[in-house]
This record gives structure tokens, C-alpha cells and sequence, in this order.
């Protein structure tokens, strides 16, 4: 097993202690800690930086594959970026063995509170190659994961598995994950969280929410649930229902950046986070590539625009034109100082790692998704996005027009 000095590595502030934010916010007025999902492209640093500003008490960063952020410094640069105010921040990596997972946590120690690993990417992909879900059939991989890591990192620092429910009938399903969840808190995990459906569910499928529920029952250290959260009553209902510590959003998250703040009601993203998102993009420069400033506002703003603003915001190329579009639409524009006030990005500063014989080569440039990382292409979240906007439209269509939809909202990229 490779292990890296972590006592030499940079270290840029202290960890943050993720049980004590959990304990904290058990005796809040909500009772539980809202988390924001590793979402593949859009759990980046200024989003990170947006949510905070709405409640949201820990962040993931995207999912990484850890072997490309060994041995790659291009993967490092594009998936992950921080600051001394990105705090409470956990990577997720998704590995196939111990050595993936600790080496790149090793890497990674000094610029985040924490790593977690991925066991719930239910992507066709991703488990024939033996990531995400295609972990959970082989339950003694994970634990060893879990084990190797923890002994070469300080107790104090959080190592978390993010999980789905596992296959079978619905009582064998219930048993087999409570066990490994009992399995993991024995090797050593800081937390866990769990998807409420198996591999093979889709979003459509409903929680299981009484599963959630048992494995929460079961152990000891705090349990974080995922699943449909849409909205701050969803978060605070779902939590009701299972007595979870946590309550994590992803799409969610990215439709109203500002969803877990109870003293909003609305639940459309209000038009002042569109300001702030505006005022962080400018702020942070070139480090914030447009294809991402443009989708998230995408997903922020769409619902308040008809379809021919949508059309001409989709045609969008830079930043100027997104900035134009909405003074002259909406009277918002980056605040005056934004422009002479940019953010310090930290540098991160990462040891030379010797090359593992079972390293598939192949595999580093790999994004999560399965492809050669491109900046201008669509991930997953945002062509669901798209599917479900395309299907909304065309409901609106077949109801109250007699034309056929002549294309959705956005055109492919990729």
C-alpha cells in the first residue's frame, strides 16, 4: 500500500470537526444538518460558495474518480478547487480498491474536512467497471476500503460512505444494508448516507423510506438520507420520517440554490440568488468556466422565463452576454466592487505519487461519466434536466397549443 507523510503535506487550515457539525445542528430548530450532494460538474467551489449563503451546513465536491485525480493533473484542476472560507467541505471519490481511495485521500487531506466514498452511482457505466453501486456487491471490498484508509489518516478526520439501499426482496434488502452499514461504523466510518432506492430503481420508483428509517435505528454514528428533496418542507418531512441527522439535496439544490432556507417561502429560486450568483461569477473570474456559470442559472431561472427568452438565453456563448441579458430583462448586474474584489483561490500543492502496476492508464483523463472530460459537454444532471423540461413543455403543448414541440430548451453540445 502506497502511503504518503501527511505530517509534510501543506496543511492550508484546520479540519473542521464533521461530528461536532452534526451534534450542533441535532439541537437546532430544524434538528438535522443540511447537506448539499457531490454532483459530477456542479459542486464546485463557487457553487459551494452560493449555497452556504442559504443554509446549507456541509458540501460535497464533485464526484472525482480517484485514480485520475492520482495521477492527473489536469482531473485535479477541473474537478476540484478551494479556498480558506470552503469550509466544511468532504471530496467523494469513486474507487475500486483501497489503494485508489487511500492514496487519493492522502493527497487530498490538507484542503478538505474530509472524503467520502461513492457506493451509490447507479450508472450502467460506472458498475460494469466496478464504481459507484458496483461496489455493494462486494461488501468485504468496502470495508476494506474503509479499514485501510482510516488507519493511514487521523481519527478525527471524516471518512463517510454514500450508499444505495441493496438489491433483493424488500426484508432481504432491509437486512443486507442495515449489516453493512453496521460493518462500515466498525471500520471506522465517520457517517454515512444513504440513497432510499437500490441500484436498479429509477427516480421515478418511490423512497424507501422505512429502510431508510431501520438503518438509521441501527447504528451509532450519524446517518445522512437522500431522495426527492425538492423543497424545505420535503427536507424537513423526509427527516420526520427517519430520524436522519442529515438531509442531502442534489437536483434540488441546483433548481433553487436557496432551498434549505426555511425563512424563504417561496420555493422558486428567489431573484437576490441570482444577484449573488452573478456577483460570485464575476468575482471569480476565469476560474469558473461559462459552460458552468450558463447551466446553473439554467437550472435556477428557467421556470421564470417563456420559452422564447429561453431560446435566446440558450444561444448564450459568454459570460457579457449573460450579464446583458439580465440587466436589460430584470435590472441585475454584478455589484461595482465584484470587478476589482476577486477571490483568492488556494494553490493547491500535491506530492508525486509512484505509479500502482493495476493503474489503468486508460482510465485518467476518465471523467465520472464514463468520458474524456470536455468542459462544453452536458452531464447528467443537466440532460435530465433537459428530458424533463422537454416533457413539461410538451404536456403544456398537448394541452393548450396545437403544435408540436420544435425542440427543447437546449441544444446538444455534446
Amino acid at each position: 500500500m502506497n502511503t504518503l507523510n501527511i505530517e509534510l503535506l501543506p496543511q492550508q487550515r484546520p479540519h473542521a470537526n464533521i461530528l461536532s457539525i452534526f451534534e450542533h445542528e441535532k439541537v437546532t430548530s430544524h434538528g438535522f444538518v443540511p447537506v448539499s450532494a457531490p454532483m459530477v460538474r456542479y459542486s464546485k467551489l463557487e457553487f459551494r460558495r452560493l449555497i452556504r449563503q442559504y443554509g446549507v451546513k456541509l458540501a460535497f465536491t464533485p464526484m472525482v474518480i480517484a485514480d485520475s485525480f492520482i495521477h492527473s493533473q489536469k482531473a485535479r484542476d477541473n474537478e476540484f478547487t478551494t479556498c480558506l472560507e470552503d469550509i466544511p467541505v468532504i471530496s467523494q471519490f469513486a474507487a475500486r480498491d483501497a489503494y485508489e481511495f487511500s492514496v487519493a485521500s492522502q493527497l487530498i487531506y490538507p484542503y478538505v474536512d474530509g472524503v467520502d466514498l461513492n457506493c451509490g452511482c447507479p450508472q450502467s457505466w460506472a458498475i460494469s467497471k466496478g464504481y459507484g453501486c458496483g461496489l455493494l456487491r462486494h461488501p468485504e471490498l468496502v470495508r476494506d476500503i474503509i479499514q485501510t484508509t482510516r488507519r493511514l489518516l487521523p481519527q478525527s478526520f471524516s471518512i463517510s460512505v454514500k450508499l444505495r439501499l441493496l438489491n433483493g426482496l424488500p426484508e432481504e434488502s432491509i437486512r443486507s444494508t442495515v449489516e453493512l452499514a453496521r460493518q462500515l461504523e466498525k471500520c471506522g466510518a465517520t457517517f454515512l448516507t444513504i440513497h432510499g432506492r437500490t441500484m436498479w430503481q429509477k427516480t421515478s420508483d418511490p423512497l424507501n423510506i422505512p429502510a431508510m428509517a431501520e438503518v438509521k435505528k441501527s447504528v451509532h454514528i450519524p446517518l445522512v438520507v437522500n431522495g426527492n428533496i425538492r423543497s424545505w418542507q420535503d427536507a424537513q418531512e423526509l427527516h420526520d420520517q427517519t430520524k436522519a441527522d442529515g438531509v442531502m439535496a442534489a437536483r434540488g439544490l441546483l433548481s433553487n440554490p436557496a432551498l434549505f432556507d426555511n425563512n424563504i417561502e417561496e420555493k422558486e429560486t428567489p431573484i437576490e440568488c441570482v444577484q449573488k450568483w452573478l456577483d460570485i461569477a464575476t468575482r471569480a473570474g476565469d476560474n469558473i468556466h461559462f459552460q458552468c456559470f450558463h447551466h446553473h442559472l439554467t437550472f435556477m431561472w428557467s421556470s421564470h422565463m417563456k420559452r422564447k427568452l429561453r431560446l435566446e438565453f440558450n444561444n448564450f456563448t459568454n459570460k457579457q452576454q449573460v450579464f446583458d441579458f439580465f440587466e436589460e430583462r430584470y435590472s441585475l448586474k454584478p455589484q461595482d466592487t465584484t470587478h476589482s474584489n476577486p477571490f483568492d483561490y488556494t494553490k493547491c500543492v500535491y506530492p508525486p505519487v509512484t505509479h500502482n502496476s493495476t493503474t489503468n492508464k486508460n482510465n485518467v483523463e476518465e471523467s465520472f461519466e464514463g468520458q474524456i472530460w470536455n468542459e462544453n459537454s452536458n452531464g447528467k444532471y443537466f440532460n435530465e434536466f433537459k428530458e424533463e423540461l422537454s416533457e413539461t413543455e410538451t404536456r403544456c403543448d398537448n394541452k393548450h397549443e396545437d403544435v408540436a414541440l420544435e425542440g427543447s430548451f437546449f441544444t446538444e453540445l455534446d
